[in-house]
């Protein structure tokens, strides 16, 4: 571990949740308070069952809040296939240019899914693309 690193890990983040209400899912924006630099945790696209619409003023919140604090976003993250609501990542990342990770265990998820649901014939096949892994 590099003396910057172990440096880092002595300060205090800053972490802001939001909450959305529809899906009980809490957002995140994890912040260095020193060096400004951040990650996006968990984005949400909002989903209105009704009009079968997203959306994306969850997302564009983060992103407010992001800028007005001056922030230096580093980072959006996935800390797991979401199930409860709809990932907003590919908005961010298409409108920021900021990578985009999750875990490399999501291809394990994918296929035990594709087991599950019998897809293994299909078209799509377990890949964490578009993801930094």
């Amino acid at each position: 571990m590099s003396d910057q690193t172990i440096e880092a890990l002595r300060g205090h983040p800053i972490v802001t949740g939001f909450h959305d209400e529809p899906t009980g899912s809490i957002q995140y924006v994890l912040a260095d308070p020193e060096t400004k630099r951040c990650a996006i945790i968990d984005p949400v696209l909002d989903f209105d069952p009704k009009s079968d619409a997203t959306a994306t003023g969850s997302a564009d919140t983060l992103l407010v809040h992001v800028e007005r604090e001056g922030y230096q976003l580093e980072w959006i993250l996935e800390t797991h296939p979401q199930a409860d609501h709809f990932s907003s990542v590919g908005y961010l990342h298409d409108k920021t240019g900021v990578p985009n990770a999750i875990g490399d265990k999501v291809v394990d998820v994918q296929r035990l899914w594709e087991e599950f649901y019998n897809l293994s014939d299909s078209s799509q096949t377990a890949s964490a693309s578009g993801f930094e892994t």
